[in-house]
């Protein structure tokens, strides 16, 4: 996974995708940005990882967040939520790909895979 610097989105944001996205596709318009949210069982080790098939057409716009699923007290083994941040950056189209998996488990299929298209326009 790539880590950028922590800087958030400059348009806002509207309501955060989620794993429903799968097998969607999307319209956005240059400059536009949106987030994924996406649960995970990182107390286990799982993370997501992203592939971008044109980076030219999307790009992360800050590294992913890990945030409690529901209010309230943090409980160990607690549902969480690892949030994406993305931006429309030029006309075409993409593929984004999100997989979550254990990091170090590389060569074992993920537990689960969101793959979505993006048009810009």
């Amino acid at each position: 996974m790539t880590f950028f610097a922590c800087s958030h989105p400059t348009q806002p944001i509207d309501t955060p995708l989620d794993s429903s996205v799968n097998g969607k596709s999307l319209n956005y318009s240059a400059g536009q940005a949106f987030s994924l949210d996406l649960d995970v069982s990182a107390d286990a080790g799982y993370q997501w990882d992203y592939t971008i098939s044109e980076p030219a057409v999307v790009v992360v716009v800050s590294g992913s967040t890990i945030r409690p699923k529901n209010p309230g007290p943090v409980v160990p083994g607690g549902a969480t939520v690892q949030t994406f941040y993305f931006r429309a950056a030029g006309r075409g189209q993409c593929t984004i790909t999100l997989v979550e998996r254990q990091g170090w488990m590389k060569d074992v299929p993920p537990i689960v895979t969101v793959e979505f298209t993006v048009v810009v326009r």
